[in-house]
């Protein structure tokens, strides 16, 4: 298992709540770190600014290096503890600028840990001296070519923030009173790398609570659910999803279609699109307990976020798997009229979801093989 020496905490780990998130610290071996987050009142850290570490070099010498954490400045964040104090965010530039002197003065070594966007990392090192090297992640942004980067006069390496890549950066001192050299890489952590059994029972229990809060937000949704029922994929496919109610079409005659329209005029198309994994693709979901995530559901449905298009699997299960629709575009208007202009899809579209990130072994020409009709 890959350790972590310190940790810069952000918003998303304190979604549960502060108390859940101290519990879980204290059962953790981990340091914990973050500038950002203060008390209303009094201006107190939630956490320790920033956390220091020796460490011993091969030449018998020993090294202090101090980590200091920041995020994104949310103004709009506030949340209340236990004892009904609230909890805001400080803006990085000013956190930084507070605790940067007394970090500076303890240590050989100033590493940033920081969750901010190219322009604010620019911002915050533009006006604060004394930093030796930064490790970023913000949104899909990497460090071209996995090398360091100079911002401001520092080294900045970005490494993303789904966890798919872990930037590396090595230290190599030589003599006392010397910056040490700097060497860079992305490590890819693919299939190739194994997972921790323990930590993965943590990661799918977690996705099973999540994707269950969805549901069930989804079932409060529904006002006046109908009798139970089974939402089944195109005809032929045996593909099935358990699902609790089946929307009606909306009232303007605008909803999608859905591919079981398009067999009696397409048939060979049909027939073809129904042999392929997109006519499956929810069913993937299901297997994997995220047919509540929003952020998997997008790319496993027809017509998500689209006018009368999939809502969620119990609104809309008509319109779950990537049918016909999903890539030439809602059909009402071809079926009124078929001389207009319809369905022509350019390669780019399949890259919307078909990213390094969640599709890595994608090939346009492979893939096009499977389903090309």
């Amino acid at each position: 298992m890959i350790g972590y020496d310190v940790v810069n905490l952000g918003e998303r780990e304190l979604a549960g709540g502060v108390e859940e998130l101290r519990r879980l610290i204290e059962k953790s071996r981990m340091v914990f770190t973050s500038a950002s987050f203060v008390y209303r009142d009094n201006g107190e850290q939630l956490f320790a600014p920033y956390a220091i570490r020796d460490y011993k070099l091969a030449s018998g010498r020993s090294v202090r290096i101090g980590f200091l954490g920041v995020n994104t400045f949310n103004s709009a964040f506030a949340r209340e503890t236990p004892d009904r104090r609230v909890l805001i965010m400080r803006d990085p530039v000013e956190a930084v600028k507070l605790h940067l002197p007394a970090l500076r003065a303890k240590v050989d070594l100033v590493v940033l840990l920081a969750n901010l966007s190219l322009r604010d990392l620019t911002t915050l090192l533009a006006g604060s001296k004394g930093i030796d090297l930064a490790l970023a992640s913000y949104g899909a942004r990497f460090s071209p070519a996995g090398t360091i980067e100079m911002i401001e006069g520092v080294p900045v390496l970005y490494s993303g923030d789904q966890g798919k890549r872990m930037g590396e950066v090595r230290l190599k001192f030589e003599r006392k009173g010397v910056p040490p050299k700097l060497t860079a890489n992305h490590v890819f952590l693919t299939r190739r790398y194994p997972s921790d059994p323990k930590l993965q029972d943590l990661i799918d229990r977690t996705i099973a609570r999540v994707n269950e809060i969805n549901r069930q937000k989804a079932v409060t949704a529904v006002a006046a659910p109908a009798p139970p029922v089974a939402a089944r994929g195109p005809a032929g496919t045996g593909a099935t999803v358990p699902l609790e109610t089946v929307s009606s079409a909306p009232a303007d005659g605008k909803g999608f279609l859905t591919a079981n329209a398009c067999v009696s005029c397409h048939s060979e198309a049909y027939e073809v699109y129904a042999r392929t994994k997109h006519a499956r693709a929810f069913d993937t979901l299901v297997k994997a307990n995220q047919d509540y995530n929003p952020e998997c559901v997008k790319c496993h449905v027809t017509g998500y976020e689209a006018p009368n298009g999939f809502i969620n699997a119990r609104q809309s299960p008509e319109l779950v798997n990537v049918q016909c629709e999903a890539c030439h575009g809602n059909a009402t208007e071809h079926l009124r009229d078929a001389s207009k202009p319809f369905g022509n899809v350019p390669p780019r579209s399949c890259f919307t979801c078909h990213t390094k990130e969640n599709s890595p072994d994608f090939a346009f020409f492979k893939y096009w093989d499977m389903i090309k009709h």
